[in-house]
């Protein structure tokens, strides 16, 4: 029995990642420039189906599940391992660019949550994640996530203007021709 199945018994394990997920989980492996690892919760009798981002130390998933499934395992996966767990929810539509995302940080004894938060992308091509409504900013970068409560746009065009060049971007990554397999 793996340390996973002690903790939450009966758990659903998130399903085979199909080649949307991993393209997407590679793109967000690309905006953070770092170099990636598959399956290493496989590895060491957790989950599977993971990538790893190494410079940052981050867990990176994907799926075309709704919230809140998969927030469970999110947090057995953050606690178990120490390493914050983001989990990018994609349409079924494999060519649409409408990624939201959950992240899970583990802290001192607790966990904090940012949940359904958008890829923005800045005129300068600094990539964050921004919250559908209210909360921090997360700026991703090469040596990690860095929370600011300055938002990366100025008012509510300049911020759709962000989000519209971050789905681009990424539409044109999941359209293109990348293999990774």
């Amino acid at each position: 029995m793996t340390m996973l199945g002690l903790v939450i018994k009966g758990s659903v394990p998130l399903p085979t990642a199909s080649r949307t997920d991993l393209k997407a989980m590679r793109y967000l492996a690309s905006l953070m420039h770092s170099r990636a690892r598959h399956d290493l919760l496989n590895t060491v009798g957790l989950l599977g189906n993971s990538l790893y981002l190494e410079t940052p130390g981050i867990l990176v998933r994907a799926t075309a599940c709704a919230a809140p499934l998969f927030l469970g395992e999110m947090e057995v996966e953050a606690v178990a391992t120490g390493h914050p767990v983001l989990l990018l929810r994609h349409s079924s539509d494999r060519l649409a660019a409408d990624l939201k995302v959950d992240i899970v940080l583990p802290g001192d004894g607790d966990l904090a949550w940012f949940l359904d938060y958008q890829l923005f992308r800045g005129l300068a091509g600094d990539s964050w994640l921004v919250p559908s409504d209210h909360g921090p900013s997360i700026q991703l970068m090469r040596h990690g996530l860095f929370l600011s409560e300055q938002a990366p746009y100025s008012d509510e065009w300049d911020r759709n203007a962000g989000l519209e060049r971050a789905s681009a971007h990424l539409g044109a990554h999941l359209s293109g021709g990348w293999s990774w397999r």
